[in-house]
């Protein structure tokens, strides 16, 4: 194989997939990893490029899920389902290793905008479109039906809207691992553990859910109700839509009722009516334009391979052929594109990135990856976190700090006011890790130690527990799916002054994002209602997170209902941070006091 054929470059992605994260591998089988589609409870989806350039999607299962009782024998039978299948509109298979550590499962990659991404940028679908898409939501579900399979995972985030048709992804994954892999307000009542186990009735109601949706733009309550508001369903669509939304499983109809009745036909395949429908009445649908995305602290040379990746993802995100001249289509895609430049040497410079939150603030799932993504990989920054109850000051909040001079270095520690105590991950690599004292005074002095008890506890790693912090910020966001609220100045009530080094941070302005949503597991209280407000800077970077969740529990000295909030300020990423980071002279070898 020559190695001169050009390959997609990760820098150059589609608008919903994100660079993948620092803990994501590089590759997995002979796929190379290029950029994140998401990740849920099942694991994370990648977009990946085979040895031919030829683009995927797989799925990566966590080693901690795969070995649970019987999944790798269920995602064994799923496998077996997706090699028999012959769908229209489902991503077909293209391999799997689900004895390796990680199980993983490659699918088609189909180009498009998800179902949720386009009626944001285009409204609801109207006419032969939105009778296409029923039409091929059910043919999906038929033909997976007929395998014996179910989906249990339905939402218009596993909907993508292709130029061929909607194609449906993520097909036996939530059955394969036991888990839930949607929204739960998309779900059937039957999903939700009581009542008979679910199966291909609960994607029938999701159907209707689309179907629904896709007409009116309304997302379900994930409540049942008897009569359904349908809105602007037609009424070609509307008997079938009310029908598949109805609470008993038992009176819905089959996908494959749904399917005959949509296409008027009966024969038992009707593969090649639903091809031929679609290629009659899907129009108007096109592949977005690939976004050149930041790779924060990553320096990126763009040459001839990013040029033929932009004609070729312009084109419909198909690979070049390997016997195309790789001169002929750099050239052809310069007179087309426009994502480089040239300096006065003549070599070909990169354009600026463009945040997503600038381009597309609406688009709140890329934004919320980028976000995360961005925070993950910064090289200098200043947090302030918060746990409390009903009034601040009532627990002990912590403050973070990394800096990449005059060597890295990140520190966590108590914030009592402004003294306390934590530590400190210092060196090339952030391997040794010390004591640290946070000393009483204005200027926030810090004593660092190392600890002579041999046998004590070794310290928690703060870039660890940066990073769980991060990652569980991101899991709330993705739980909570929140909208967007437009720009604004970032609340700043309680922000120390202490943590914000230069610079007056009262002024933060950014996009704002809001949720409520229900909170499952907190602690011992069981699901409660919560609150989410999100701020993100205009340069992607998060600014503000405050999560509140309201317990039934009440206050025995003031009669108040207990409420729980997680407050994360953050103050400052890619500037200048003063961590005070010691010499090796000046760390000593035990605490003075002892």
């Amino acid at each position: 194989m020559s190695t001169d054929l050009p390959h997609p470059d990760r820098d150059l992605l589609p608008p919903e997939v994100t660079p993948p994260g620092r803990r994501d591998p590089e590759s997995v089988g002979p796929y190379r990893l290029i950029g994140r589609i998401v990740r849920d409870t099942a694991g994370t989806v990648m977009l990946g490029v085979d040895p031919g350039g030829t683009m995927v999607a797989v799925r990566i299962v966590p080693a901690e899920v795969a070995d649970a009782t019987n999944v790798r024998a269920r995602l064994t039978a799923e496998v077996g389902r997706l090699v028999r299948g012959r769908v229209v509109c489902a991503a077909g298979y293209r391999g799997s290793d689900i004895q390796a550590a990680e199980p993983w499962l490659a699918t088609e990659y189909a180009p498009g905008r998800s179902l949720a991404t386009h009626l944001v940028e285009h409204g609801p679908l109207r006419g032969d479109v939105l009778t296409a898409l029923a039409v091929g939501l059910a043919e999906a579900l038929s033909a997976w039906h007929a395998l014996g399979g179910a989906h249990l995972g339905l939402g218009p985030d596993k909907v993508v809207l292709s130029p061929t048709g909607p194609k449906v992804v993520d097909l036996g994954v939530a059955s394969a691992v036991g888990r839930p892999i949607g929204n739960p307000r998309w779900a059937a009542p039957e999903q939700g553990g009581s009542g008979p186990e679910a199966n291909g009735s609960a994607d029938v109601f999701a159907w209707g859910h689309l179907v629904r949706f896709a007409a009116t733009g309304w997302e379900p309550s994930g409540v049942t109700v008897t009569e359904p508001d349908l809105g602007d369903v037609p009424d070609s669509l509307a008997p079938l839509v009310r029908e598949a939304l109805l609470e008993e499983p038992g009176e819905r109809p089959t996908a494959q009722r749904l399917l005959q009745e949509l296409t008027g036909r009966s024969e038992d395949d009707l593969s090649a009516t639903v091809s031929g429908f679609l290629s009659e009445t899907w129009t108007g649908v096109t592949v977005p334009e690939p976004r050149r995305v930041r790779r924060s602290r990553v320096p990126v040379s763009v040459g001839a391979t990013t040029i033929v990746l932009a004609a070729a993802l312009l084109t419909g995100w198909l690979a070049v052929d390997a016997g195309e001249d790789a001169d002929d289509a750099a050239g052809e895609a310069e007179d087309s594109t426009d994502t480089t430049s040239t300096d006065a040497e003549g070599s070909v410079a990169e354009e600026p990135s463009v945040p997503t939150v600038t381009e597309a603030p609406e688009n709140v799932d890329a934004v919320m990856a980028e976000t995360i993504e961005l925070a993950l990989e910064a090289s200098s920054f200043t947090t302030f976190e918060h746990h409390h109850h009903n009034s601040v000051g009532d627990t002990t909040p912590v403050h973070y700090l990394q800096t990449d001079e005059p060597i890295p270095a990140i520190s966590r520690a108590s914030y009592l006011g402004p003294t306390g105590m934590g530590a400190m991950a210092l060196g090339s690599d952030l391997q040794e890790v010390v004591n640290l004292q946070v000393l009483p005074g204005e200027e926030m002095e810090r004593l660092h130690y190392r600890d002579s008890d041999t046998g004590s506890e070794p310290l928690e790693h703060p870039r660890e527990q940066w990073e769980d912090l991060v990652e569980e910020i991101g899991q709330v966001l993705e739980m909570a799916e929140p909208g967007y609220q437009g720009t604004g100045t970032a609340p700043s009530e309680y922000l120390p002054p202490e943590i914000l080094g230069d610079g007056d941070l009262s002024e933060r302005t950014g996009h704002r994002y809001t949720a409520t949503y229900v909170q499952e597991g907190f602690r011992d209280y069981g699901p409660l209602e919560a609150t989410l407000d999100f701020w993100v800077d205009e340069t992607g970077y998060p600014l503000r997170l405050e999560r509140r969740m309201e317990t039934e529990e009440t206050i025995a000295e003031t009669g108040e209902t207990l409420v729980f909030t997680h407050l994360v300020e953050f103050a400052r990423f890619d500037l200048p941070v003063d961590a005070q980071v010691p010499t090796d002279e000046e760390i000593l070898p035990e605490h003075p006091g002892h």
